[in-house]
């Protein structure tokens, strides 16, 4: 890959995260709050925190993309028809709006409307970043895959950052029967999300490899000089859904192994990094070998 792709890579990767994390700790506490709203809070609270610092990491990395990072505010001057102005205004809009509910959570006053609305500008930034991709000259990118790659690392980061957090929350205590209900439904969540990028692969490698000449290069790329990284990437991050779920499900006997929870988080990051580097560097354009 060009070494100017790395800041790109790191940006999409923590700012799904940072997404994803949030959205699954406001699912659990919408889950839990009808039965137990304090508990829903506290085992939540510390995932909470950890966003925003995660997300201004993110959007850091974002600012060595363009060129000039003191010159970034005049990327957000094409908003009605550029996808990275339109990434931009949400990605910074989800981290205003979570520094917003933070401050007013630490106050007592947050309210679950706020909280959809960061969830939904989330989802925007998430989405803008993928069409950013879909709309490029890379065939490989110009695909429903980048959509279905970047909103499965979104939920499957999110399913493990969310539960790591809330085993630090819960600091050993033992766990109820409502908090473990509500932890097994986001760890199928996380393992869809896995399963549905797995499902359509051959799909996607099949329809690369009978279209133009740069997708056709992209389809050999991940057929040969990319096959055993991509099969590894598979297996790293299947052995991490099933730690979760493993963690999840032992955790129905009293309290969650926290060790388990944070070794599955390791191994899903480090197999969705490996799947992004592939994202970068199988995607060949169609602009190559021209003159």
């Amino acid at each position: 890959m060009f070494a100017e792709e790395w800041p790109l890579m790191m940006f999409t990767l923590l700012s799904q995260m940072a997404v994803g994390t949030y959205f699954i700790l406001i699912l659990v506490r919408s889950i839990l709050s009808a039965k137990n709203s304090q508990v829903a809070n506290q085992i939540t609270k510390s995932g909470v925190a950890v966003v925003g610092p995660l997300m201004a990491i993110a959007l850091i990395f974002s600012l060595f993309h363009l060129g000039s990072p003191l010159g970034a505010y005049r990327s957000i001057s094409n908003l009605g028809s550029s996808w990275l102005s339109r990434e931009i205004v949400t990605a910074g809009g989800f981290f205003v709006l979570w520094a917003i509910g933070y401050y007013l959570e630490k106050k007592g006053k947050s309210g679950s409307a706020l909280s959809l609305i960061t969830v939904l500008f989330g989802f925007a930034a998430i989405f803008s970043m993928a069409s950013i991709y879909a709309t490029s000259v890379r065939p490989a990118w110009a695909d429903v895959n980048t959509y279905i790659a970047f909103f499965g690392t979104t939920l499957l980061f999110g399913t493990a950052g969310a539960l790591a957090s809330i085993v630090y929350g819960m600091k050993g205590s033992t766990v109820s029967a409502e908090v473990t209900d509500s932890l097994k439904k986001i760890s199928y969540l996380g393992i869809a999300a896995l399963a549905v990028q797995l499902v359509y692969l051959p799909f996607y490698i099949s329809g690369l490899g009978s279209a133009g000449s740069a997708a056709m290069a992209s389809a050999e790329l991940l057929k040969d000089s990319y096959s055993m990284t991509m099969i590894f990437r598979w297996i790293v991050s299947i052995a991490g859904g099933m730690l979760l779920l493993y963690a999840v499900f032992k955790g129905g006997k009293g309290t969650i192994p926290a060790n388990t929870v944070y070794l599955a988080l390791g191994v899903v990051i480090v197999g969705e990094f490996i799947g992004r580097y592939v994202f970068y560097a199988s995607a060949v354009s169609i602009m190559v070998g021209l003159k």
